[in-house]
């Protein structure tokens, strides 16, 4: 992230997990970034990134056990909370939630 990017005290950080369904092919794994792909538009957000899990060494503190994660930056509580009602979302989840089978929210106020 550039400078100008970084997250400033007091915004949200939005970060979620997605555990795809096994039975989906490469294809399909692949395609499922157009679920965050569609997400960009939304204007409440400030900064989206988004990945598959790395295959990084097995550790007891490790979890990488999820297919993708999603990080999302509001500027405040009233952005993400008007995110989670905006329509583009909303559609998106809709669209794409036949692929995932498990999906864990972690919601932090950046200090």
């Amino acid at each position: 992230m550039t400078e100008e990017n970084q997250p400033l005290k007091g915004q949200i950080q939005h970060f979620v997990m997605f555990w795809l369904k096994p039975q989906l092919s490469k294809a399909e794994i692949a395609d499922f970034a157009g679920f965050f792909e569609s997400l960009k538009p939304i204007k409440y957000i400030k900064t989206l990134s988004y990945g598959l899990a790395a295959n990084t060494p097995v550790r007891p503190v490790t979890d990488n056990s999820f297919t993708y994660s999603l990080t999302i930056t509001f500027a405040t509580i009233e952005d993400h909370n008007a995110y989670q009602e905006d329509k583009t979302h909303l559609d998106a989840v809709e669209k794409f939630s036949g692929n995932w089978y498990r999906v864990v929210v972690h919601d932090t106020v950046l200090g």
